[in-house]
């Protein structure tokens, strides 16, 4: 994503997001300020601190859960 979009998506009160590297599993925001970002991932025990644009280049979208209805069965 773009820093930008990253940034908008935050303030917009997304809190979870795609890895670009686990395109399967969300990434958790913690906490997050204006240059910075606080995540927790499934492969990691710990939280992840790091800047809003390395974060920005590891995710690649907002992350929605599809609910069951949605499929049109």
């Amino acid at each position: 994503m773009k820093y930008r979009d990253t940034q908008n998506a935050l303030r917009a009160g997304h809190r979870q997001f795609i890895f670009t590297a686990s395109p399967g599993l969300p990434v958790e925001v913690l906490k997050w300020g204006p240059t910075w970002v606080r995540f927790k991932d499934a492969y990691n025990t710990y939280p992840i601190s790091t800047n809003m644009k390395m974060f920005s280049m590891m995710v690649e979208c907002i992350y929605t859960e599809k609910s069951p209805d949605a499929s049109g069965q």
